[in-house]
């Protein structure tokens, strides 16, 4: 199964999204913060990376931006509480390895649906296509709004 890396301050929501992939049978490293995301992502290989954006040491734009140039082909999704436009147009700027970006609250199930199209999507179709095919879904999602 493949290997996710989580990065999230906020414990519970931490632990509830880790404990979510784990039920469905993948390998979750856990970070506090963008620092420990970078260095985990140095020292382990992972499949997808997950990252809250405000979090303590480096946000998860910064660590974006690392693991863009450190890391091109992993695919990234922000996880965020802040889900305005610029946030997210912010988060896509991040390097075209994020494909992804929610907004919480969001349903452990949905979560968990976005994650597996992405695991599923990017060996199959290529992460450009699933950065356009989620950008697409945002922009007619605040265009309804």
């Amino acid at each position: 199964m493949p290997t996710i890396l989580y990065a999230e301050d906020d414990r519970d929501a931490r632990e509830l999204f880790a404990f979510v992939l784990r039920m469905n049978n993948y390998t979750v490293y856990e970070a506090r913060n963008g620092a420990q995301a970078v260095q985990i992502v140095r020292d382990e290989p992972v499949d997808l990376v997950i990252l809250d954006v405000r979090m303590p040491l480096m946000t998860g734009y910064d660590a974006a931006k690392i693991i863009a140039r450190e890391s091109p082909q992993t695919p990234v999704i922000f996880l965020s509480a802040r889900g305005m436009s610029r946030e997210i147009e912010k988060g896509f700027a991040c390097g075209e390895m994020v494909v992804d970006y929610l907004v919480k609250p969001i349903a452990p199930d949905i979560f968990l649906q976005r994650v597996e199209r992405v695991l599923d999507g990017v060996p199959e179709r290529g992460i450009e296509t699933i950065r356009e095919e989620s950008w697409q879904q945002l922009i007619a999602v605040k265009i309804e709004a």
